[in-house]
């Protein structure tokens, strides 16, 4: 049975993005190591719940519970969406919508590698950290057998 962290590491590596765990004040410390062509996942303490089987004698799987971010390197001029002129260049076109696609794509993937996927949300993030990133953060609950 595969732990979450080695999931989501394996996932950002097949897709060629840069993965860091632990806690959100950890996460705020990348500053020098950005890249604004990478697309980072910055996953936060997950967790675990473990599950048993019907006689209470063993675990059968974990349930895991947790956030994390997918993310660009922001640029704090760009405007969000269209407030000072065409949206082709704001935060929701170049940083966030792309990774629309990638979260839908991520989440597929679990569900077809045969995990129980109970909970896969997002919620748009600009100038999230203190590294001012753009994409969305994703609340999930996976359940591995």
């Amino acid at each position: 049975m595969s732990d979450i962290v080695r999931i989501f590491e394996t996932v950002a590596s097949e897709k060629g993005y840069e993965y860091h765990y632990g806690k959100k004040a950890a996460l705020n410390l990348l500053g020098g190591s950005l890249d604004a062509d990478k697309t980072y996942l910055l996953h936060e303490f997950t967790n675990r719940k473990s599950n048993y089987n019907s006689s209470g004698t063993a675990i059968t799987g974990i349930t895991y519970e947790g956030k994390m971010f997918l993310v660009k390197q922001s640029n704090l001029d760009q405007q969000y969406f269209q407030e000072r002129g065409e949206q082709d260049s704001s935060k929701y076109n170049v940083n966030i919508e792309p990774l629309l696609d990638e979260f839908k794509a991520i989440g597929n993937m679990l569900a077809c590698s045969g995990y129980e996927v109970m909970q896969w949300d997002n919620i748009d993030v600009t100038d999230a950290l203190d590294v001012n990133m753009d994409g969305i953060l994703i609340s999930y609950k996976v359940k591995v057998i």
